[in-house]
């Protein structure tokens, strides 16, 4: 059997994630629909929050604006539930070993895998957010979209294949990494970090590039050119990872 057909047969196992990750999107897309019978709109069309206000007070317009905050890290949210045990599951329930002796390279198996994986994410994410933007807002960032989904399903997807190959508990190491990256940066940006300047370039330059994520996500909110800079760096950060888990996956005993 060849690898995409072996990869087809593991999508086809993960289907209850895809089903869980559209009706997910399904919330996000019946929480947009809500909001925008609610809200009113100005001449511009830029959306008036006093309805939502005296709809629901700052509980109600909190909750929209955590809904959007979320909707921007959904690809993220896609790639680890997609990609989670993609290596380490065959480990565990004794496939690999039966990999190993089949003239298949485990690297095209497991790389077939991860690259459907990463396609489903993406491209769930791809229709959701865009869908969403132009249900609440009237229109959506263009490119800056996409650049930003495939930006977290690169990363994070070769994280989590990278932590697969040695670990059982990959994407909930990559989601604790994510989360300590976002607080690291945000206080690194806060000038709040009382550590000598070596150690902290160094911290930040192993955990996930949040810096450059924070510039991808401003371009998409506020439908700005999109920073090629920062987008060059997190697929360099990403295809090192990549690079590691192919690397890893030579290294590490069936």
């Amino acid at each position: 059997m060849s690898a995409l057909a072996l990869a087809a047969l593991a999508l086809r196992a993960r289907r209850r994630r895809v089903l869980a990750l559209l009706a997910f999107a399904a919330v996000f897309l019946a929480a947009a629909l809500t909001a925008r019978l609610l809200v009113s709109r100005g001449e511009g069309g830029q959306i008036e929050m006093d309805r939502l206000f005296i709809v629901g007070g700052y509980p109600l317009v909190s909750a929209l604006l955590l809904l959007g905050w979320v909707l921007g890290r959904y690809p993220l949210i896609a790639t680890l539930v997609m990609l989670a045990g993609v290596i380490s599951h065959d480990r565990a329930e004794g496939y690999a070993r039966v990999y190993g002796v089949r003239p298949t390279s485990p690297h095209r198996i497991y790389a077939a895998r991860a690259a459907l994986f990463a396609a489903v994410a993406f491209a769930v994410s791809a229709v959701l957010m865009p869908v969403f933007d132009l249900i609440m807002l009237g229109t959506w960032a263009g490119p800056a979209t996409f650049v930003l989904i495939l930006a977290y399903v690169i990363v994070y997807g070769g994280l989590v294949t990278l932590l697969s190959v040695w670990t059982r508990g990959d994407a909930w190491i990559a989601l604790l990494l994510a989360l300590l990256a976002l607080v690291w940066d945000a206080l690194r940006r806060a000038d709040a970090l009382m550590i000598p300047p070596g150690v902290r370039d160094l911290v930040t330059f192993v955990l996930p590039p949040q810096a450059a994520f924070f510039a991808l996500e401003g371009a998409f909110g506020a439908l700005q050119p999109i920073p090629w800079d920062a987008f060059a760096y997190v697929v360099g950060y990403g295809l090192v990872l990549w690079a590691l888990a192919g690397l890893s996956l030579v290294r590490r005993e069936v």
